[in-house]
């Protein structure tokens, strides 16, 4: 393979004092070069993010996730859920909000407690329970832990009943207490515009220095940029480590949308890489719930290959069905990334989406040990441009090395494999790319 050359970039810019923090947060003192590409290639904005990732390690740790699914018989009707505790004497409220037409709702909570959750339909439209409102609750659960790989969060059904809760003519009072946790959001088919900042390539940083305050302010989920259309293949596009659905602008406004419809994923990129296939898979299955299309594609770039792989897996896995046509990734470093593993060797609160990215990590294994379903065709794009970063293999495109793109057991399963002497963050809104993205959609 021919390896097309470009001038090493300076690394003037990295100098004594923007590195001294960097240099504070590691265990061995002057081996600190080999996390250096990491840095870079994510596009380290200030040395004190590197600094803040052990707050959000922490944060994540401590907090953990419930999830509702409210049947009701009557959608016309506002419904509202919530999470309590009792303490002191008082019924402590945490993360009310409003269920969608989906009837989920979503808690990000304190993992200290156990929890009583509950949902309403609001007859009265004062966002208060009153006796005699359809009611459901479940006491004493727990929190699903952000940081176990081993445990996955289930939806806990409830089925609202005028038939239990208060009498009628009383009304539940109940305590706000922010400190224990809040709503989580969750987009589901939400329509969006690109240009909205929370999807602009700032936020998309902040996904990744500071994951748990990207899920608490901004959550996670699909959005669509136009309404849902049962005619048009859905196109679910997926961005990579400290990535923003713009970067796939390009891509989702020119395809062509007599016959696609442009979907985006939205997830904060430092979360450990089970918990974001966790999360893109339920939400896949809740709008395919909903919607009931037969057949879908997923394009992702770089890192967010490795997370669609995993999502794609385990949404199948539930279904029973493979719906998932057509797998199209770019830049994916299937083979892991030698500067994760130096990141989690050499720092002590490294990004826990690096852990993952590491060759041979427990997730890396799990999603490569099994094949992607039948019937679903894996188109392989991959891009080189020499770079002389530090801690980059000779053959790379300047954030992966080209031989982690083209790892042989993925290679050999993919239909195709196409190169492009492009830079990483160039590739994906490249005219050839998309030409190749749309003539395998249209097989």
């Amino acid at each position: 393979m021919t390896i097309l050359q470009s001038p090493a970039k300076s690394l003037s810019l990295w100098n004594d004092k923007m590195l001294a923090p960097i240099r504070s947060q590691l265990f061995q003192g002057n081996k600190w070069w080999p996390v250096l590409p990491l840095i870079l290639g994510a596009g380290l904005v200030s040395s004190c993010s590197l600094l803040g990732v052990k707050r959000e390690v922490k944060q994540l740790a401590a907090h953990g996730v419930i999830s509702v699914q409210v049947g009701s018989s009557n959608r016309s009707v506002p419904t509202y859920a919530l999470a309590w505790v009792a303490a002191k004497g008082t019924n402590e409220m945490i993360g009310f909000q409003p269920v969608g037409a989906d009837g989920v709702a979503t808690f990000l909570l304190l993992q200290k407690q156990t929890y009583n959750v509950g949902a309403f339909a609001d007859l009265n439209n004062n966002e208060v329970y009153d006796g005699g409102e359809p009611v459901a609750y479940v006491r004493n659960l727990q929190p699903t832990p952000l940081t176990a790989t081993d445990v996955r969060a289930r939806p806990v059904a409830l089925y609202l009943s005028p038939t239990n809760g208060l009498p009628p003519g009383q009304t539940a009072v109940l305590l706000e207490n922010a400190e224990l946790g809040d709503a989580l959001p969750v987009a589901l088919g939400e329509i969006a515009d690109l240009d909205d900042r929370k999807f602009s390539a700032e936020v998309g940083e902040m996904g990744m220095w500071k994951p748990y305050n990207f899920i608490l302010r901004h959550g996670f989920g699909i959005y669509f940029l136009e309404r849902y259309d049962p005619h048009r293949l859905p196109v679910l596009f997926v961005y990579g480590i400290s990535g923003s659905p713009q970067d796939w602008r390009a891509a989702m406004e020119k395809l062509d949308r007599r016959r696609y419809q442009a979907w985006f994923a939205y997830y904060p990129s430092g979360i450990q890489l089970d918990k974001a296939a966790n999360g893109l898979a339920a939400a896949v299955l809740h709008l395919r719930q909903r919607y009931g299309f037969e057949r879908m594609a997923v394009v992702a770039h770089s890192m967010g290959g490795l997370v669609s792989r995993g999502a794609i897996q385990r949404a199948v896995k539930q279904t029973g069905t493979n719906f998932i046509c057509e797998f199209f990734t770019v830049s994916t470093p299937w083979g892991g990334a030698a500067a994760a593993e130096s990141a989690v060797k050499h720092l002590k609160y490294p990004v826990p989406s690096w852990r993952d990215m590491a060759p041979g990590s427990e997730y890396l294994r799990e999603i490569l040990s099994h094949p992607l379903p039948s019937g679903t065709r894996h188109d392989l794009m991959f891009s080189f441009r020499h770079s002389n970063r530090i801690g980059l293999p000779p053959e790379n495109d300047g954030v992966v090395g080209v031989a982690s793109e083209l790892y042989e057991p993925v290679q050999a399963q993919a239909a195709t494999v196409f190169g492009l002497p492009l830079g990483h963050m160039e590739i994906p809104n490249s005219p050839i790319t998309l030409q190749r993205l749309e003539q395998f959609l249209a097989r």
